[in-house]
């Protein structure tokens, strides 16, 4: 997550504009300097509009217990392939772009099946 703010480099210390009631509870933070002048950076959006992976997503419901520590390549609710690297699994990628899936779902399915935890401090 990145946060922008205006500041003023004054006496040789950079001043927010607004006051950041946030930052009082942390000891560090990054700060990235770039010109006021450069442009932002534009978004691209897909052709293909909005992608819609419910199907892949109830596959995965259904079926991750089978698949556990393998990648898995999806087109919609048909499984491709599976292996075991992210290799391997690049051939069955290719398979499914030979059938005419332009974009075919990967993943790999965790062997924990337990949420990761993550805390950022």
């Amino acid at each position: 997550m990145s946060i922008t703010i205006e500041a003023v480099y004054e006496a040789g210390m950079l001043k927010p504009l607004a006051p950041l009631p946030w930052l009082a509870e942390r000891s560090r933070v990054r700060v990235t300097i770039e010109p006021a002048d450069k442009p932002a950076p534009k978004v691209r959006r897909s052709s293909r509009g909005r992608v819609d992976n419910s199907r892949e997503n109830e596959w995965l419901r259904q079926h991750q217990n089978d698949y556990r520590g393998q990648w898995v390549v999806l087109d919609g609710d048909r499984l491709v392939g599976h292996a075991t690297t992210a290799a391997e699994a690049t051939v069955f990628v290719e398979q499914a772009r030979a059938e005419g899936v332009f974009a075919p779902f990967v993943t790999f399915i965790n062997e924990n099946p337990e949420p990761i935890w993550m805390m950022w401090l």
